[in-house]
């Protein structure tokens, strides 16, 4: 027990040093804590906000891309270059006949995809020619009687003044018929090209009318997800707003009214052709452009912009509960220092260790505690000095669990931005693969049209001559297979018409030996020019597999025909069969080249080749069969060491 007091001054000294060793290092970690965390916060959250702009505004961007491509196709369609030739001759009966197919094309279109509302193409003094109208998912053709004249309508002034190949984007406004707004309200954008002539003059605009609402839902989202405000400006210098929370009408302002609030520079800086973000007065602004591709005129690409501005304070919302608990920090070490000063007056506290122990808190461990005997005011200190140390223990460790709190909710809305634009990106290549199917639906009718004549031709040829008398042995079998390959070929124009309208198979039960010497036969003569060796191990009891046997030779030759063009040099091409799991595997492996990991999840893309000559039909085709009989077409390749294609077909029962 200390029985010597210190004098008053120095109860003062002892007071005034725990005052400064315990409050100010915790108020400066304290206010530096709360300014890291708030610029932390600050970064990730401007990181995203423009993620998520950017994201949307490409979007927007592979949406006009791919429209442009559709409308070119259009402008280049023979049926509209008939019809531009009918009205030149004045042919009633051409005219019906190429406006009819192109308002089935145009009918076509409208109906496959959603935001297309109307289609029409117009001659050069405005009038409408051709229109297709789409209402409630219906898609109508509009009687001659009811087409319109649009010569002073601004967007086909302006669509007549480019060049054919580039296209023309309105300004987004109301759709206007007969001389008056539509009612309700419809916001539109308009799409146009020129259709020009061999004397360098245009003469007729095509003209796609989409209905504007994906890109004001695309707005508020962005204002709801971000309980702000949302813009769209357009090329016409005005835009769109969209806040959170509000009813969602339809109101194109100048963008010159968003000057006195915003000011000048912030304004030049969200229209600008880069992408950022910028802050102006309490608020915070994020701004992507929509880049559209070559289609369009250069002076056009990058003239719509969409932006999305939140107050600034919500950031500090998530900073709330470092707040109360650095005001509980506070008002404890207050607390503590009102207590200690009062005690110290008195010299109730062993000096030496109090001093000690506090040195060891102020360099950061709050493990450290007094150990006091006794039931005085001296034993009080000690043990209001323990209890300070647990509280800022407790409110450290506090601190470090709301700082991974945060970070996982980073993380966590990380992964969610990547998923979702993950998700986008397969819903662009599923939108391409739909339009390249499309295409080769439209190719498929055209190949069964022109070989499918002379393929019977050929069949009725060989047929007559095999009963032409005296023919060698040899001569008879060759005209047989000729006539069996004729009827393969035909088979396979089917298969590949199946790509527009799919066709019934012919299931029976097929033997993997049969068909695959007649593939090697086939493909024998190639073989042997190349140096390339083919071996066989088809064992004798092998089941029949449960197929169509044409469509069978089908795929086994464009397996063994894709090998044989993966091995140009020389090479090794082995084919075995066995049961597996209740089906027949069959392995196609070669020893060529492989396919490079990047072109690997592409190979059975339409039109998707890397050979030079290649069609790129080949595979798609194999897997359309494939499908169609149940089975299942596996590959394994690796660049430079070979590729094993592996079919899972099911047993014949």
């Amino acid at each position: 027990m200390i029985t010597n007091l210190p004098s008053r001054g120095l109860a003062r000294r002892i007071y005034l040093a725990f005052l400064l060793a315990a409050v100010i290092p915790t108020a400066v970690a304290g206010a530096i804590g709360v300014y890291f965390s708030l610029e932390t916060l600050r970064q990730e959250t401007l990181r995203h906000l423009q993620q998520e702009v950017v994201v949307r505004a490409q979007g927007m961007a592979r949406f006009f891309d791919q429209l442009a491509a559709e409308l070119l196709y259009l402008a280049d369609a023979p049926a509209l270059g008939d019809l531009r030739g009918a009205l030149a001759k004045g042919d009633a009966g051409a005219i019906r006949s190429a406006t009819g197919r192109i308002e089935r094309d145009y009918a076509t279109l409208a109906g496959t995809y959603p935001h297309i509302y109307q289609i029409r193409y117009l001659a050069a003094d405005g009038r409408e020619v051709v229109r297709v109208d789409k209402k409630d998912d219906r898609v109508a053709i509009v009687p001659a009687a009811q087409l319109q004249n649009k010569a002073e309508r601004y967007y086909f002034l302006d669509a007549m003044r480019v060049r054919p190949g580039e296209l023309s984007v309105s300004p987004l406004d109301l759709n206007v018929e007969f001389g008056r707004v539509e009612l309700p309200e419809r916001p539109v954008i308009r799409v146009a090209t020129p259709i020009g002539n061999s004397a360098g003059s245009n003469e007729g605009v095509l003209i796609i009318n989409l209905h504007a609402g994906f890109l004001l839902e695309q707005v508020q989202q962005m204002a709801q997800l971000r309980e702000g405000t949302a813009y769209l400006f357009d090329r016409s210098g005005h835009f769109v707003a969209r806040t959170a929370g509000e009813s969602a009408g339809f109101s194109m302002q100048p963008v010159a009214k968003l000057a006195a609030r915003l000011g000048a520079d912030t304004l030049r800086e969200l229209l600008s052709a880069e992408d950022g973000t910028v802050s102006v007065a309490d608020s915070i602004f994020a701004h992507a452009t929509i880049r559209f591709g070559a289609a369009y005129p250069s002076a056009e690409r990058s003239q719509w912009v969409m932006a999305v501005g939140f107050p600034e304070q919500q950031l500090f919302l998530a900073l709330f509960n470092l707040y109360a608990l650095y005001a509980i920090l506070t008002i404890s070490l207050l607390a503590t220092a009102i207590g200690g000063y009062a005690l110290s007056r008195h010299l109730l506290g062993p000096l030496e260790a109090l001093s000690r122990e506090t040195e060891a808190i102020t360099k950061g461990d709050f493990s450290r505690r007094i150990e006091v005997r006794g039931r005085d005011e001296i034993a009080g200190l000690g043990d209001k000095f323990n209890l300070m140390a647990e509280r800022i223990q407790q409110l450290v460790g506090s601190l470090a669990a709301h700082r991974d709190r945060l970070e996982d909710e980073v993380r966590e809305r990380t992964a969610q931005l990547e998923h979702e634009q993950d998700e986008r990106r397969e819903l662009d290549r599923q939108m391409f693969q739909m339009d390249k199917l499309a295409t080769l639906g439209e190719l498929a009718m055209a190949v069964a049209h022109e070989i499918g004549n002379p393929l019977a031709g050929m069949k009725a040829v060989a047929q007559a001559l095999q009963f032409e008398e005296d023919l060698p042995l040899e001569v008879l079998e060759s005209l047989r297979r000729l006539e069996s390959e004729v009827d393969r070929l035909t088979d396979f124009l089917r298969s590949f018409h199946g790509f527009a309208a799919p066709s019934a198979l012919n299931m029976k039960a097929a033997s993997l030996a049969d068909a695959l010497r007649d593939v090697l036969f086939w493909t024998r003569k190639e073989a042997k020019s190349t140096g390339i060796t083919i071996e066989t191990n088809i064992p004798a009891d092998l089941p029949p597999l449960a197929a169509d046997p044409a469509q069978l030779k089908q795929v086994l030759l464009n397996l063994v025909v894709n090998a044989l063009h993966a091995m140009p040099g020389s090479g090794q091409l082995s084919i075995t069969a066995s049961v597996e799991g209740g089906r027949i595997r069959i392995d196609v492996r070669d020893s060529g080249c492989g396919i490079a990991a990047d072109v690997l999840p592409r190979i059975f893309d339409a039109f998707f080749t890397t050979r030079a000559g290649g069609s790129g039909l080949g595979l798609p085709i194999t897997a359309k069969i494939v499908r169609a009989h149940n089975a299942e077409l596996e590959v394994e390749s690796q660049a430079g060491h070979g590729t094993c294609m592996t079919l899972l077909w099911p047993v014949y029962s």
